[in-house]
């Protein structure tokens, strides 16, 4: 992480997603979909990625970090949309603290 960090244009998320992808390194990528998901959700209540970043390790197994944030990105792109979040087609929709009725 830290070498990835020190080149130029390369913060914690593209350091994330480097090492998870080219270097199967368990890794977890935190933008604004995780983020509001993971709000959303209840399990952070934390804007600041660095700190979303470690709660999650704490609660999810490692071995889940990359899969985990792939699902979770592409529900947020998909369905848990910021401005108009379609509840109604949502499989999180009976456990989501969130949920638009």
């Amino acid at each position: 992480m830290e070498e990835l960090l020190k080149l130029p244009g390369v913060g914690r998320k593209t350091a994330n997603c480097i090492l998870g992808e080219c270097f199967k390194i368990p890794s977890m990528v935190i933008d604004t979909h995780m983020i509001r998901v993971m709000n959303l959700l209840q399990f952070t209540t934390s804007k600041d990625p660095k700190k979303i970043e470690l709660e999650l390790m704490e609660l999810f197994n490692e071995q889940d970090w990359v899969k985990l944030t792939h699902m979770v990105i592409d529900h947020g792109r998909a369905v848990c949309i910021a401005r108009r979040p379609q509840c109604d087609k949502c499989v999180l929709q009976d456990i989501c603290p969130s949920v638009i009725r």
